[in-house]
């Protein structure tokens, strides 16, 4: 129950992130400003990459695991919110999950790494 707890903590970050990124985006959009699918891949990946840093603190070893799943857990996340919004999927969206699931596999080993510096 404490690991789904910490879980959860962390997860508060990517998806506030995922509600209020769009909204920041279509505001952009109204005032004529171009944005593209590689920014959003940036932000997300960045998100990422602090949330699997944070849970990597968090934990007491094998941050990398911890990463992984929570990888795992956000793209679940994004997959279910994306089934209500869009209607394919091709391998663009596979690769994009696994950078994501990836970015929080490192992020969470500088996590642990740094929590045993300190």
């Amino acid at each position: 129950m404490n690991q789904i707890i910490k879980y959860l903590k962390v997860m508060v970050i990517p998806v506030s992130f995922v509600f209020i990124f769009p909204l920041i985006l279509g505001i952009l959009n109204l005032l004529k400003i171009k944005t593209y699918n590689v920014t959003i891949l940036i932000f997300m990946v960045i998100i990422s990459l602090i949330s699997g840093f944070l849970i990597g603190k968090k934990s007491e070893k094998k941050g990398y695991l911890n990463g992984l799943i929570l990888g795992i857990l956000f793209c679940l996340f994004l997959f279910i919110f994306s089934l209500l919004f869009k209607d394919s999927y091709n391998i663009n969206t596979i690769i994009y999950y696994l950078i994501i699931i990836v970015s929080s596999s490192i992020g969470s080993m500088f996590g642990i790494q740094k929590k045993e510096t300190d």
